[in-house]
C-alpha cells in the first residue's frame, strides 16, 4: 500500500463518524425531564389580613401529591415549558395584550424664544465647560510628560491648541452676544 492511501482511510472513517453523530443529535428530539427527586411540593396559602388573622392559625393542609405534579410541555415555538396546575389562592396573571392602549405622554412645553440673552447664556455655559476641558487636558499633558510618554504629550498638546482656539472664538461670540443682549428690548 502507498502511504498516501493510509492517511485517507482513518480520515474518512473520522468524517463518517462525525456525520453520524451530527445526524443523531439533529434528528433526535429531547426527552422531557422528570422533576428531580429532591424537589418537594410547594403550597401557597392566601395572605392573612390583620383584621381576620386568627390568633392561633391552623396549618394549611397540602392538596394531594398528584395535584402538585408539574409537567413539561413543548410549546408551538419548540421551547420547553414547565406547567404547574393552578391551586386555590394562586393569582392568575392576565394574558398579554397584543396592542396595548397608547400611553399618555406629558404635554410638550412650548419652545422658549431664542433671544440674544438666551443664546448668551448658552455660550457662557459652553465656555465654562470648554475651560474645564482645557484644564483637564493640561493636567493630562503634564502627567504624560512626567511619565515620559512623549507621543501622548504631543497628542494632548495638539488637542489643547484646538480647544484653546475654539475657546477664543467662543469668548468673542459671547462678548458680541452680551452686547446684543443688553440692547435687546425687555432687558
Amino acid at each position: 500500500m502507498r502511504p498516501r492511501f493510509l492517511l485517507f482511510l482513518p480520515l474518512g472513517a473520522a468524517l463518517l463518524l462525525a456525520a453520524a453523530v451530527a445526524v443523531h443529535f439533529l434528528l433526535s428530539e429531547p426527552e422531557p425531564e422528570a422533576a428531580p427527586a429532591w424537589v418537594s411540593p410547594v403550597t401557597v396559602a392566601p395572605p392573612a389580613t390583620p383584621a381576620t388573622a386568627p390568633t392561633n392559625p391552623e396549618p394549611v393542609k397540602a392538596p394531594p401529591a398528584q395535584a402538585l405534579v408539574a409537567r413539561v410541555e413543548v410549546t408551538e415555538e419548540g421551547k420547553r415549558a414547565t406547567v404547574v396546575p393552578i391551586q386555590p389562592g394562586d393569582l392568575v396573571p392576565e394574558p398579554e395584550v397584543e396592542n396595548p392602549p397608547p400611553q399618555q405622554n406629558d404635554p410638550i412645553e412650548p419652545e422658549k424664544p431664542q433671544t440674544a440673552a438666551w443664546k448668551h447664556g448658552k455660550m457662557v455655559r459652553m465656555s465654562e465647560l470648554l475651560e474645564r476641558d482645557v484644564e483637564r487636558l493640561e493636567e493630562e499633558r503634564l502627567a504624560a510628560e512626567k511619565r515620559g510618554d512623549g507621543e501622548e504629550a504631543k497628542r494632548l498638546e495638539v488637542q489643547l491648541r484646538r480647544h484653546r482656539a475654539r475657546l477664543g472664538k467662543l469668548r468673542d461670540e459671547t462678548e458680541t452676544l452680551a452686547e446684543t443682549a443688553r440692547q435687546e428690548p425687555g432687558q
